[in-house]
């Protein structure tokens, strides 16, 4: 096996960097070189270290509706993609408006105010394993006080992208989930931004 510092499968069984599992279980993790061991620590709140859940702030439904948005997972469970669980996040499970350039929004937005505290947003977008249509694409943009910080890839059912997003000065963060193809006529297609953490 070759030395790798990304989640990958073996023999069917996804191994992950301990820093980025204890991160996305809410904890610290740390090196005590002397006991040539990792720690892994919570102080039980939305704080993880020196990071913040996302979750944990106030988030606006600007566009789109309250009862197909979810955080910390799916009614029916965990958030999931390429069989890896997500145990805290953004999701939205009804996602119908096309991109289109003329337009400035969609339908699914969402707003969090962060006053300008963090520098940094990183985490995972997805669509979810579960997902009945398994064959259109979305993909996310993040603002910045009205200016676009950064556009992710195209994707679909169990598909993943790591984000790292600079967030510094950033007063108010918008949050949009687009789909960008029709190529099935089910609108329900659940899409999240997991392990999302704000440092």
């Amino acid at each position: 096996m070759k030395e790798t510092n990304d989640a990958f499968l073996y023999k069917g069984v996804p191994y992950a960097p301990v820093s980025f599992v204890g991160q996305a279980a809410g904890k610290s993790v740390g090196w005590d070189a002397k006991a040539n061991t990792v720690t892994m620590n919570s102080n039980g709140t939305g704080a993880i270290g020196e990071s913040t859940r996302l979750t944990a702030l106030k988030i606006d439904t600007v566009h789109g509706f309250n009862s197909n948005t979810f955080q910390d997972g799916w009614p029916s469970g965990s958030f999931v993609a390429g069989g890896v669980v997500y145990d805290h996040g953004l999701g939205y499970n009804y996602l119908k408006s096309i991109y289109d350039s003329r337009f400035t929004s969609t339908q699914q937005s969402f707003t969090m105010n962060l006053d300008g505290k963090y520098t940094k947003l990183s985490g995972v977008l997805a669509v979810d394993d579960h997902s009945p249509n398994k064959t259109d694409e979305v993909f996310w943009l993040f603002k910045g006080d009205g200016k676009v910080l950064f556009n992710s890839a195209h994707l679909k059912a169990t598909q993943t992208q790591q984000i790292d997003i600079s967030v510094k000065g950033v007063k108010k963060l918008e949050v949009e989930i687009r789909k960008v193809s029709r190529k099935e006529k089910d609108n329900n297609m659940w899409s999240f931004f997991g392990n999302a953490l704000l440092q």
